[in-house]
């Protein structure tokens, strides 16, 4: 599979999970703070202007590292949801 490929399919699966994420924990008893929504909103925001490369300044390190990187240092214990496991995890099916 080609590298833009298989960078597509595991950041569309980063996507996926932190829909079904949103969608469990956006309302009731369940609901994160405001701050932990905004937060995880803006780890994904800019993937799909990575995946489509109309910004040189995003890579997939600096996706990786700072966007998603982030997001599962400050919340990934207290959450369960870890975006760089599911990132790396994704790119492992798709090799």
């Amino acid at each position: 599979m080609k590298t833009h490929d298989r960078l597509t399919r595991a950041y569309l699966e980063v996507i996926r999970m932190v829909a079904l994420f949103v969608r469990l924990h956006s309302t009731g008893e369940r609901r994160l703070p405001d701050e932990h929504l905004f937060d995880l909103m803006d780890a994904i925001h800019n993937i799909p202007e990575f995946l489509v490369g109309t910004n040189d300044h995003f890579t997939h390190e600096s996706m990786r590292q700072f966007e998603l990187g982030c997001y599962d240092e400050k919340w990934g214990h207290s959450s369960g949801l870890h975006l760089v496991r599911i990132l790396d995890d994704a790119l492992a099916q798709y090799e």
